[in-house]
């Protein structure tokens, strides 16, 4: 990218943009079992030669001979059967970790702090990935406890590039683990990180401070340097008002970029943007709650949300531009704006300032956050989650190893 486009993404990216009266909505139709045999008890049996004229006496102790030979044999076969079923039965019942198990089971050890409904989405986004080769950063790498968790369920073909202010977060490198200190608004860290070490990557995930020029730094500089069918995500946007300071200026860079963006994903607190793949769309549209109304409107849309709880709801107009577009996606923000408001509380009241490793955060939700689950902008449709019943947001801290910031 030059320069002076470089100054000029910076410069918009840190202009707050003035909320208007109205919003014009543009939109249009257009993812040899190695069986280690148990060890039979090897049988030994005393073979006892028969004296002289006992003939008769020697044939039926070899009968007897053969025959017990037989049954061991066929008791071995069995045996080593029953232990083959088995050891396959205990592969096959052994689960791939996926982003809700592992936070579960995640009970010692370094610090993890997610939100709930964050891990459903990357269960959904991301999971399907799980095996490939891939190259992950997240800002904000804390106590480390998400870097287990990003390769327990990624797999091992998967490097983990974290970014964080903290030079204690050195401790965690190792050689699938890169771990760069450095300030997130800091122009010059990201041109090192991306000419040095990442020139690529798959995922980019933002948890780090969550101001909106931190955010905005880290988004629109991701961009050029994802894959093909890659992600960008902010996590933590639980402040309405970083709709307008930070959300408005993604709009701008979507809009910018829409021909090369897939499709974007609003859920509570959590923004998603996947980069358009080189060839299909993955297995997304398989997730959806059942599809089974289209409308044309933003009113008909709200109209419709209260009579269909667990199902989706399509917004489509043909004489609607992109669904990608800067104009059309501030609509978007701007109708869904209190998918990231919400009053955040903790349990134990403080404990979230603290580095005690007990402590729940859970949203108050909004009317909007009682209702949807989430929404998803692809270039010709709007697809609108609408929840069965209103969730739980929540993000229980695990682990018992925290960092001190």
């Amino acid at each position: 990218m030059a320069m002076a486009r470089v100054l000029l993404l910076a410069a918009l990216f840190f202009v707050t943009v003035p909320t208007t009266g109205g919003f014009v909505v543009l939109r249009s139709t257009s993812a040899g079992v190695r069986i280690t045999a148990p060890k039979l008890g090897e049988m030994q049996r005393r073979v006892v030669v028969p004296k002289l004229g006992e003939v008769q006496r020697a044939a039926d102790m070899l009968r007897q001979a053969k025959d017990d030979a037989s049954k061991a044999m066929n008791a071995s076969w069995k045996n080593s059967n029953i232990s083959m079923r088995t050891h396959q039965e205990d592969k096959s019942d052994r689960k791939q970790w996926t982003f809700q198990s592992f936070y579960a089971a995640h009970t010692t050890g370094k610090g993890l702090w997610k939100w709930n409904n964050a891990l459903n989405a990357y269960q959904r986004h991301l999971g399907p990935r799980a095996g490939q080769t891939l190259a992950l950063a997240e800002v904000g790498v804390q106590s480390g406890g998400s870097i287990d968790m990003w390769k327990a369920v990624l797999g091992p073909n998967m490097h983990y590039f974290g970014i964080d202010i903290n030079t204690a977060c050195n401790k965690f490198t190792d050689a699938t683990t890169t771990i760069m200190i450095g300030d997130q608004t800091d122009m010059r860290m990201w041109d090192s990180f991306y000419s040095t070490l990442a020139p690529k990557l798959d995922v980019l995930v933002d948890d780090g401070g969550h101001s909106p020029e931190q955010m905005g730094m880290t988004f629109w500089r991701a961009f050029e340097h994802i894959n093909p069918g890659g992600f960008i995500v902010t996590e933590d946007i639980f402040n309405e008002g970083h709709v307008w300071s930070y959300l408005f200026n993604v709009a701008k860079c979507v809009g910018w970029w829409q021909r090369q963006v897939e499709s974007v994903h609003l859920y509570p607190g959590l923004l998603i943007l996947k980069k358009a793949a080189t060839r299909g769309k993955g297995d997304f549209m398989d997730t959806l709650l059942p599809w089974k109304v289209t409308v044309d409107s933003w009113e008909a849309m709200w109209a419709e949300i209260p009579l269909h709880p667990g199902e989706t709801i399509a917004v489509q107009n043909q004489q609607w531009g992109s669904m990608l577009s800067e104009v059309s996606m501030r609509s978007i923000f701007h109708q869904f704006s209190q998918l990231y408001a919400g009053n955040v509380v903790d349990m134990p009241t403080g404990c979230a300032v603290t580095f005690s490793s007990i402590c729940t955060t859970k949203v108050i939700n909004t009317p909007v956050q009682n209702t949807l689950l989430g929404v998803h902008a692809f270039q010709d449709t709007l697809f609108v989650e609408v929840a069965a019943s209103p969730p739980i947001i929540s993000a229980d801290r695990r682990g018992t190893e925290w960092i001190p910031y």
